[in-house]
């Protein structure tokens, strides 16, 4: 039963692919990123059922899945400025978050299996490199809180890979403690999952639009 209920809660993140549907002919191209990985993201959830109920199996779809998503993040990190001027920096960020990903999965472990070690590390990244971020965002005087777009997204960041980390941490370490309280475990982290989701969608609201006046001087 909570299988299914995981499988809707996930499917959830169409709310915010309906709402750039609308909006995606005026959403700023700094933004870009972040709606490739919305979608991105409706269709990890559409591969990964269809491995599941096809191969009873989904690690390999969950696997390439997530390394894709986090580079789509750190992407959309280059587009508001956390790497400056300084381009060889986010190359060099990709590269070894590529490297993680690639040693765990075919070197010390296998694409068919999941592996958290590699998820743990780079969600840390992915939560460092937020929080940074937000840290900058909430020193600038801009509009409230669920008004903004990138502090929304940004908290979703910190919540859901801290979320992530933990999830994971038990999957490597908490195999004693029963399938029951595993099941249990992810279950909250679809949960989670679901929030962020639609704090996705109401980050997907606020996203500054261009105007066929953008390019007047102010």
């Amino acid at each position: 039963m909570n299988y299914w209920v995981s499988v809707v809660l996930s499917f959830s993140i169409i709310i915010s692919v309906i709402i750039s549907c609308f909006k995606l002919k005026r959403i700023s191209a700094r933004y870009y990123p972040f709606v490739l990985s919305v979608w991105f993201n409706l269709l990890g959830c559409i591969a990964s059922l269809i491995a599941e109920l096809g191969w009873r199996n989904n690690a390999v779809t969950s696997n390439v899945y997530f390394i894709v998503f986090c580079l789509l993040i750190v992407w959309q990190f280059k587009n508001w400025g956390l790497f400056g001027s300084r381009t060889s920096l986010f190359y060099a960020l990709v590269a070894a978050l590529i490297a993680v990903w690639a040693i765990e999965n075919f070197m010390w472990g296998s694409l068919m299996k999941f592996n958290p070690i590699a998820r743990i590390i780079i969600s840390m990244v992915i939560v460092v490199l937020s929080i940074r971020l937000l840290s900058s965002e909430l020193t600038m005087v801009v509009e409230s809180f669920w008004k903004s777009s990138i502090r929304l997204i940004l908290c979703t960041y910190v919540i859901l890979f801290t979320v992530k980390i933990i999830t994971e941490f038990f999957w490597q370490y908490g195999v004693q403690l029963g399938d029951d309280f595993m099941i249990n475990v992810y279950f909250l982290y679809g949960c989670i999952n679901f929030l962020a989701n639609l704090m996705y969608a109401l980050a997907m609201l606020w996203i500054p639009v261009t105007t066929r006046y953008s390019w007047l001087p102010r």
